[in-house]
């Protein structure tokens, strides 16, 4: 499923992630992932939040620049081989990947996928999830 991801790009100095962290509770924004791509002197922080929106406005509001972005959101079983599945499916169907994280919630893996080409990304792990599905309720 297709959900918003906050971006935020920090300095690469002392208490940057910190700011945008302390920021987030401040306003009872809980955080359910992140990842930060290191790129000096600016880096990338990429956050999924209970209320990406309203994130996004606190974050505006403290002076950081930040950008909303669709990415893809799908269960991955933790069994091995799972993920090399998923990717075999995009690669078949010639779908790339910008990047991916994956973060545990609930005691389930979710992978967070972007594409340049969203709809199409979509389409197909929408098409390969309801294939899986079938696979196993039979």
């Amino acid at each position: 499923m297709i959900i918003k991801q906050v971006s935020v790009s920090i300095e690469d100095r002392v208490g940057s992630s910190w700011q945008v962290f302390q920021s987030l509770a401040d306003n009872r924004i809980n955080i359910l992932s992140y990842s930060i791509e290191d790129t000096p002197p600016q880096g990338t922080l990429r956050l999924i939040v209970d209320d990406a929106t309203k994130a996004d406005e606190v974050l505006r509001n403290v002076g950081f620049r930040t950008q909303l972005t669709n990415v893809y959101s799908m269960n991955v079983p933790n069994h091995i081989g799972s993920m090399s599945r998923v990717l075999k499916y995009l690669t078949e169907k010639e779908v790339s990947i910008d990047f991916m994280y994956v973060f545990q919630y609930m005691g389930i893996s979710q992978t967070v996928l972007h594409s340049r080409n969203m709809k199409q990304l979509e389409q197909v792990l929408t098409r390969y999830e309801q294939e899986q599905l079938n696979l196993t309720s039979k």
